[in-house]
């Protein structure tokens, strides 16, 4: 046992040798000539809040998606992107099609670890690109990105035609980039960001934030009075999320007669409570006047959110944009037991535009009850336009 740590390391170096050979002894060049007249593209997704940022990128292609022969890369731990994938494919009219790699890192996975998972990792990848040839690839977030474009250029160092690529950084990272980021800044063919702060250290960077949506120009829209928005539920309720995680701090935060207060005061009658992981369950306040539902997770919580008074969630890039999106009122409170703490910047950032109310746990009954939710904004319907016109310059340079 003592000496599987140290094998582990020349196994996967051999196994990648043998990956190559493999790829040399294969009639490579003709897999990578063209099939047809759709250009085949590789989304690579990867959990959470970046597979819902990716399948937010693809939307704004709009029928364009169509022309492409779309296989997305998702990692073989990864349990509900697969699920994403297909919904989203029978949505816009392609076929699903999805390939499994393994994880390059997982999260909270030591450095030191990381180097034989990415080992891994890179060497399954190498054989799927090759089989599935792709000439474009879109990439967001997370560690899989890596394998996938060094595979790419593998591919070229073997003679073979070397795929176009797009990195779209995460709506999260507002003050810097990620890892994964920082990585691919210079090897992608573009690279995009959702804030404009980013722009000075990252000049090869394009803006594709919220402010080049339609109609962003200026100051943002006032979302619809409260008071006409509790008129619109049957009966007006506001959901507590915490995502797929355990988040106790906020559960028990909202676990307070206090909140189901602020909560009446407001007008809301029926309190869905989704506690993730965690263990903690919170009590049915008898008197308050509202109606009380606790779960762990339910696949319709997006679909509630969207008719929710008032939701308080997370700071997760996912539920957020699922939250703004459909202009509900959100209060986020940042998970600070993650690593990075990037929830925290991500929750300043939009709280400094009036799109939603950004308060850590201690200070969340406090804060809320001093709120005036009426001064909220509207965040952008439309997509922006520099995802497509990013796709369509990829495709450019592939010749199409």
């Amino acid at each position: 046992a003592t000496m599987l740590p140290i094998l582990i390391g020349p196994i996967l170096v051999l196994s990648l040798c043998l990956a190559v050979v493999w790829l040399m002894l294969t009639p490579g060049r003709q897999r990578w000539q063209r099939r047809g007249q759709n250009a085949r593209c590789l989304v690579v997704l990867g959990s959470g809040g970046h597979t819902a940022e990716m399948l937010y990128d693809l939307e704004s292609i709009g029928q364009g998606i169509c022309t492409l022969d779309v296989a997305f890369l998702i990692a073989a731990t990864d349990k509900s992107s697969g699920q994403k994938a297909q919904a989203f494919s029978l949505s816009v009219g392609i076929a699903p099609k999805l390939i499994r790699v393994p994880r390059a890192r997982e999260v909270g996975q030591s450095y030191v670890t990381s180097v034989i998972s990415t080992l891994r990792a890179f060497s399954v990848t190498l054989i799927k690109l090759w089989t599935f040839a792709p000439e474009i690839i879109l990439l967001n977030g997370p560690g899989t990105c890596v394998p996938v474009v060094v595979a790419g250029f593998a591919c070229g160092l073997l003679g073979l035609r070397l795929p176009s690529t797009l990195f779209s950084e995460s709506f999260a990272r507002s003050e810097n980039l990620s890892l994964t980021g920082r990585i691919l800044y210079p090897l992608v063919d573009i690279f995009t960001v959702q804030w404009e702060q980013l722009l000075p250290t990252f000049p090869r960077a394009k803006y594709a934030g919220f402010k080049t949506c339609a109609g962003a120009g200026g100051t943002l829209p006032l979302l619809p009075p409260m008071s006409s928005v509790l008129a619109e539920g049957n009966p007006p309720t506001a959901i507590v999320s915490v995502g797929t995680t355990r988040f106790e701090s906020l559960i028990r935060a909202i676990d307070d007669p206090e909140f189901f207060g602020i909560l009446k005061r407001i007008g809301i009658k029926k309190l869905v409570v989704q506690i993730g992981s965690g263990s903690h369950r919170p009590s049915e306040r008898e008197g308050s006047g509202i109606d009380l539902e606790v779960l762990e997770y339910s696949h319709d919580l997006p679909q509630r959110m969207k008719s929710a008074a008032l939701v308080v969630s997370h700071a997760g890039a996912g539920t957020i944009l699922d939250s703004l999106r459909s202009g509900r009122r959100l209060v986020v409170v940042p998970n600070e037991a993650l690593m990075d703490n990037h929830q925290i910047q991500l929750g300043m950032a939009l709280q400094a535009h009036s799109l939603l109310f950004c308060f850590r746990t201690q200070e969340l009954l406090p804060k809320l009850h001093e709120a005036n939710l009426d001064t909220l904004r509207s965040f952008p319907r439309s997509h922006s336009p520099i995802f497509a016109e990013s796709v369509r310059k990829l495709l450019q340079l592939q010749g199409y």
